[in-house]
């Protein structure tokens, strides 16, 4: 929060803010620190807008059963995969404490529709569970995957079966995550072609993994609330 403030000062001699828009999952102590981030930074003469999910973007219909029970990351980093590929059937990978898979469809008549998607545990997330709730098995990180990864134990379609318990452990836990992609695409290019968008903190340790086509893409989310902006999506939050 320290690196956040003192971004935010920095921002100061730039010139006014007109407004502030934020995503956050990460709870309510993390949006009061924000907030009194910005206080400090703008002395509250910048208006804020916490994005919550809606039931529609523009053209985007949001297919969830409850709309505003989507996860607003989830929402808003559609809108951005939607907004950089309008024309396309998308699935959208986003790999960081959870690995969620999103699917917006595009109908012949332009309408697009987040479809909903899957939600399982990062690869961070599975590495930590198997060394925390197993007797014997190694903790391993994100790093030391890729770097099992790059020794060509998971290449693509190619799994080698590993001769160690470090390597059976990255190969196992990339398989599952690469599965789950690789399951969800062809169950989409049974319908239409079909673009899988790779992003978060994960994606470079999950890339050489998918033995189907993907693009890499660092900052959806962002995208997303610049749409929001761009549009005029704007009502001050209480």
């Amino acid at each position: 929060m320290k690196t956040l403030a003192a971004g935010l000062r920095a921002l100061r001699g730039s010139g006014p803010m007109p407004a502030v828009w934020i995503t956050n999952v990460a709870g309510p102590v993390i949006a009061a620190a924000v907030d009194a981030a910005l206080a400090d930074a703008f002395g509250g003469c910048a208006p804020v807008q916490w994005v919550r999910s809606t039931a529609a973007h523009g053209n985007l219909v949001n297919g969830y059963r409850e709309p505003t029970q989507l996860g607003v990351d989830r929402w808003v980093g559609a809108i951005g995969a939607h907004r950089w590929l309008p024309h396309d059937t998308l699935l959208v990978v986003t790999a960081g404490t959870a690995t969620t898979l999103d699917i917006v469809t595009v109908g012949a008549d332009g309408r697009a529709r987040f479809e909903g998607g899957l939600i399982l545990p990062g690869l961070a997330l599975m590495l930590g569970t198997l060394a925390r709730n197993t007797a014997q098995l190694p903790a391993l990180g994100v790093e030391e995957v890729k770097a099992v990864k790059e020794a060509g134990t998971v290449a693509g379609a190619h799994l080698r079966w590993a001769d160690n318990t470090h390597d059976a452990i990255a190969a196992g836990c990339l398989a599952a995550q690469a599965g789950a992609i690789e399951r969800t695409w062809r169950a989409l290019g049974e319908r239409g072609p079909t673009r899988c968008l790779l992003s978060g903190g994960a994606r470079s340790a999950l890339a050489g993994a998918l033995a189907v086509p993907f693009e890499m893409h660092d900052n959806l989310v962002l995208l997303g609330l610049h749409a929001m902006a761009s549009a005029g999506a704007w009502r001050p939050s209480p």
